[in-house]
């Protein structure tokens, strides 16, 4: 295990028992961290698919499930499916993390939750990172993806008054 995939580890670990809230963007998931102080909270884990979600072993659904938008006609047919499949997420919206999980030498990410809910991802041979960790405190980030995890300092968020609350971020 590389110094940077250890440094990942060990603060993903910060996490654990952390409350969580998630979020959806098309077919991506957010899981906000620590939302006490900011609505945005402290941290952040960014998931492009390809996912899954998984309860006590079994498929719940996974990035490719979701009700396509692009070139609906008849709203009234997909807002009905769009809503169900975002109902799926529900038990994620105030939750805890349990176990966290990065695969060597692909940093395919699993995120165990309080719920028993598991999220894993799985790389893909695309380009561009697969998910990231941001800590809108420390301005730490940590990108993964089929070149492997890059670590970068950015600005925290609110370092500067009156800056944005995303810092310019996510």
């Amino acid at each position: 295990m590389g110094e940077v995939h250890a440094a990942l580890i060990q603060t993903l670990r910060t996490l654990l028992g952390v409350a969580c809230e998630s979020s959806l963007a098309t077919n991506s998931l957010k899981f906000r961290f620590d939302c006490t102080q900011s609505d945005k909270g402290r941290a952040y884990i960014w998931i492009d698919p390809p996912w899954r979600l998984t309860l006590a072993g079994h498929l719940v659904t996974g990035s490719a499930d979701w009700p396509v938008w692009d070139g609906v006609q008849d709203r009234e047919v997909n807002q009905p499916l769009w809503e169900a499949w975002c109902a799926l997420f529900e038990p994620l919206n105030r939750t805890t993390l349990v176990n966290v999980a990065v695969g060597s030498p692909l940093p395919d990410l699993c995120l165990d939750f309080e719920t028993g809910h598991r999220i894993e991802t799985f790389g893909n041979s695309g380009d561009g990172y697969w998910w990231y960790f941001r800590d809108r405190t420390s301005g730490e980030v940590f990108e993964a993806g089929d070149s492997g995890i890059d670590r970068e300092a950015a600005e925290p968020a609110d370092a500067e008054p009156g800056a944005a609350p995303d810092g310019g971020g996510m």
